[in-house]
């Protein structure tokens, strides 16, 4: 088995969506929308996986400076092996559900109010 990745990227595909939750002003920066995403993911029960094509964004430092998040994707899926390398792809489908074409940009506010209606 390969280590365990020592950065983060994103698809091509979903930095578009990445911009525009911050140009939005939606979030503070792009690693903040990132992480947002990655809960989104989780909330929305995505499994396992990696993301093919993901370029190098940010040092794994940068993400998870504290290991907050490797201790949350541990504890949510203890049989992961990689933890940083699905972070990543959590991270990228977060952002694949809110990629809904044209509609710029995504409906955030939504997200939060279905979430706490259930």
């Amino acid at each position: 088995m390969s280590p365990d990745k020592k950065t983060i990227g994103i698809t091509n595909g979903n930095e578009r969506i990445l911009a525009a939750l911050v140009a939005a002003g939606q979030f503070g920066s792009e690693i903040e929308a990132a992480k947002f995403a990655m809960a989104h993911a989780i909330e929305r029960g995505v499994q396992r996986g990696t993301s093919e094509g993901a370029g190098t964004k940010w040092n794994v430092g940068s993400v998870d400076a504290d290991g907050g998040l490797k201790a949350v994707v541990e504890a949510l899926f203890p049989e992961e092996p990689q933890p940083y390398r699905l972070i990543e792809h959590l991270m990228n489908e977060g952002l694949k559900l809110f990629d809904k074409g044209d509609k710029l940009p995504p409906d955030v506010a939504g997200v939060l109010m279905n979430a706490a209606k259930a």
